[in-house]
């Protein structure tokens, strides 16, 4: 296991330190330091009468608002130690001034190149920092220990170049000697922090830290192994870390951390098996609700064990996230589960909408402590993750992942539902599987760059799209930022986007509508004593809705428990028309002795035909249902679940989906796009709206029978007529009708179906339909649409337009 040994869990001596009378100089004061132009008897506070060395700025007592500015292109040998505090207003700043490189801080083999010891109140921006030695010690390049007493405010550390640091990457070393006691840039409270001893506002940001023998970015206290060494306000964004002699990133003793935008390349490149042993590349320890996202980690190296990208590490409290992150060639794998070791008030590990390409071995390695994976792709070029390794990981959750693998894994004993698999075999323990190509957009395409993640983006047809299961609190954004959800779930770290919506009068959603009142989006939440539906009682203390027995409940995101009454949930129609219902009805977990359930229509029974449909005890797949039905406003779709014999383990997830199809006839409207329809003319190859007349109660183009009139009734003249549907979202859509002539007369009719500039129906030219066939003819077809994509129903006049009126009403319905 990992990570901090005994050095951890001592008491640290106390150290008598002799510090040099200081000058104390006014506040608010600019200096400035030129290594080669500047002298110490100067002033310092101009560019023309700069200081010189780091003894004087180390011999001065600054005040807050002050700034100390070194000349670009300068150099300087040793520790940049300068005295004082700013203020909570008034930060005292080193920074860089004049053009040219970085000015250069190296440290030659001290502790630390910059040091500032119980001093609060500073910000370090634009050094270039080394600490180079003959051998190995622990040597940090810029190192901020905390004041032992009170809150350690305002630490900001932006936008350095620290590289070449000649610490230790050995992890036996004895106490505080090791390689956790030194790192490219440290923030330390030595000893037990406490709610009033910490630090508070620490931010590293924009820094590149690379080519190093210690780790990269290290936050920590040296007591302590639970969750209660609080540090607030830290926040860790945009550093890059490369080549480092152990971990990457490591954040100890805080609370709600904010890790994001960093990249952590080659962790571990310049350790060995012999010494270095266990590392991550970026990793949370005696910490709570930590916050990891859009981070970048690759190729971190394996030694004796764990090498994986990410961790959640001992004394863990709370609940950890690590989300939007690009993981990818990490040797030992993707996540290091060690929450076992002192947990406090641990609740788990969320892992989601990441991306993880040719991580290698394991999804996680080492314990079994609560973890959600949901959302994440995992595509392998060759080979596969197993899903754990050194417990069962019957802990885990997966659910909506892709597993894009070659082979099949290993997959333990973990929890699975909903994951896409290919081209390996379904895994037999997910219930709902789902097989198919994800069809991303390049895959097996790997490199440096968040930008490298957009390879394993979707494409259009993918068997990803709409097939994944609605998660409540699921962070609102995928991995690329795409809004949650775009009708259905989709499954993998996309959400495939779209610029159009539905309304809550076209489509519904359970889980995406659940709510706390009563009738919001058309749903209601009820009871059934056997004769009565009546409504139940949210219960804020439950976060359910409760009936008159102990478990008639209803709560998020779509869960139904039965009692002596049975559960109901009801959807009003708010309008008539056709609509589809679609669900699976299965029991969230198994026990007890199952369930029934059926579907009604006021008090019609549409699903099964008649009677129950029995869900087993055991059985988490469930029953697929799939009606479609007309409604009239008002009408009420009961979803019933009945307890069976007894209520022990009913709780039971059905999440139904109801869309109305769009139908001409049915939607007709005096208004442009009113559900979706519009009113058109085409000339040539120009298509143009037509204008309502009020007075006919027509839609009226440019020639006198160039007209469209409820409910279906479109009439040709030297323009051709055009009724035109507008997709709101990506699906696949089933377009049906029955074009015929609405009188007998004239000389016929030719029609056709038009997506965007592409023909499909007929498979070419015109479908004629004859002056007296009052029959038609029929069309059934099924195309795949994007947002906007315009579905064109045309109708031409043939020689004349006498007589042509054409009833044709069409039905689009998504799939």
């Amino acid at each position: 296991m990992k990570k901090f040994a005994s050095a951890w869990l001592l008491i640290m001596m106390l150290m008598a330190v002799t510090i040099p009378v200081a000058t104390v100089q006014a506040a608010g004061t600019t200096y400035y330091v030129d290594s080669s132009g500047g002298n110490d008897s100067n002033s310092g506070t101009s560019t023309s009468s700069a200081w010189q060395t780091l003894t004087k700025v180390n011999g001065i007592t600054f005040q807050p608002g002050d700034q100390i500015l070194f000349k670009a292109g300068g150099s300087w040998a040793g520790t940049l130690s300068p005295l004082g505090s700013g203020d909570s207003t008034n930060q005292i700043t080193i920074d860089m001034y004049g053009t040219g490189n970085k000015p250069l801080i190296a440290g030659g083999g001290v502790d630390a190149s910059v040091s500032l010891n119980a001093q609060e109140y500073w910000t370090i921006n634009n050094l270039e920092i080394t600490n180079t030695a003959a051998s190995r010690a622990a040597r940090s390049g810029i190192r901020v220990l905390a004041k032992t007493t009170g809150i350690t405010h305002g630490i900001h550390i932006a936008n350095n170049n620290i590289h070449d640091v000649t610490g230790e990457n050995r992890r036996s070393m004895p106490a505080y000697q090791s390689m956790y006691d030194n790192s490219g840039i440290h923030i330390r409270f030595d000893g037990d922090a406490t709610p009033t001893d910490r630090f508070d506002d620490v931010l590293i940001e924009g820094n590149n830290i690379h080519d190093v023998l210690t780790s990269g970015i290290k936050v920590d206290s040296t007591g302590g192994t639970t969750a209660d060494q609080l540090f607030t306000n830290v926040v860790v964004r945009n550093n890059i870390v490369s080549k480092t002699g152990s971990d990457g990133v490591i954040i100890g003793s805080t609370v709600n951390a904010l890790i994001e935008h960093n990249s952590v390349y080659d962790a571990g490149y310049n350790g060995n098996a012999a010494d270095t042993h266990l590392i991550a590349g970026m990793w949370e320890v005696i910490s709570k609700d930590t916050v990891f996202q859009y981070n970048e980690v690759a190729r971190t190296k394996l030694f004796d064990a764990d090498g994986t990208g990410f961790d959640t590490d001992f004394g863990t409290g709370g609940t950890i996230y690590f989300q939007y992150n690009y993981s990818h060639g990490n040797e030992g794998g993707f996540w290091l589960d060690c929450a076992h070791i002192t947990p406090n008030g641990y609740i788990k590990t969320v892992l989601r909408y990441n991306v993880s390409v040719d991580d290698m071995l394991y999804v996680a390695r080492s314990d079994d402590r609560p973890a959600d994976f949901y959302n994440n792709t995992f595509y392998k070029s060759s080979g596969s993750l197993d899903a754990s390794q050194g417990a069962d990981g019957s802990s885990y959750r997966f659910w909506n992942n892709i597993f894009n693998y070659q082979t099949s894994p290993n997959w333990q004993s973990s929890q699975y539902d909903n994951n896409l698999y290919y081209p390996e075999a379904a895994n037999a323990a997910d219930g709902n599987a789902v097989t198919g190509n994800p069809q991303f957009v390049n895959p097996g395409v790997v490199g440096d760059g968040m930008s490298f993640a957009d390879n394993y983006k979707l494409q259009s047809t993918s068997a990803a799209i709409d097939k994944g299961k609605p998660t409540a609190g699921n962070g609102g954004v995928d991995f690329w930022g795409n809004t949650l959800y775009n009708l259905m779930p989709d499954i993998g770290a996309q959400e495939y986007g779209t610029d159009g919506t539905y309304d809550s009068n076209t489509t519904n959603k359970f889980s995406l509508d659940f709510s706390t009142t009563q009738g919001q989006k058309n749903w209601n939440y009820m009871q059934y004593n056997g004769s009565t539906y009546s409504n139940m009682s949210w219960n804020s203390s439950l976060g359910a809705w409760k009936g008159a027995g102990t478990w008639n409940r209803i709560w998020s995101p779509a869960i139904l428990h039965p009692d002596t009454n049975d559960t109901v949930l009801a959807w009003k129609a708010p309008k008539a028309g056709q609509v589809r219902i679609t669900g699976k009805p299965r029991k969230d977990g198994a026990g007890g002795d199952g369930v029934n359930v059926k579907m009604m229509q006021n008090s019609t029974q549409l699903w099964p035909a008649s009677g129950w449909q029995f869900i087993g005890a055991s059985d988490i797949s469930g029953v697929a249902h799939d009606v479609t039905i007309t409604v009239a406003a008002n009408d009420m779709i009961y979803f019933v679940v009945n307890k069976n014999v007894n209520n022990s383990s009913d709780g039971t997830y059905w999440d139904p989906m109801i869309r109305y199809a769009s139908t001409l006839a049915n939607d007709f409207s005096s208004t442009q796009n009113s559900g979706y329809w519009n009113y058109m003319q085409l000339s040539g190859s120009t298509y143009s709206n037509m204008t309502w007349d009020a007075t006919l109660n027509h839609w009226k183009g440019t020639y006198t029978y160039n007209l469209i009139w409820s409910p279906s009734q479109i009439h040709p003249d030297t323009n051709d007529s055009v009724v035109a549907w507008k997709a709101p979202v990506i699906g696949s859509v089933r377009i049906t009708g029955n074009p015929k002539k609405g009188n007998s007369g004239g000389d016929g009719v030719n029609v056709k179906i038009m997506k965007n500039g592409t023909q499909i129906w007929p498979a070419s030219g015109w479908q004629f339909i004859g002056g007296t066939d009052t029959v038609g003819v029929t069309h059934d077809i099924t195309t795949t649409v994007a947002a906007n994509d315009m579905i064109y129903f045309i109708v031409d006049k043939n020689g004349t337009n006498s007589n042509d009126e054409t009833t044709w009403n069409p039905t689009v319905a998504y799939q």
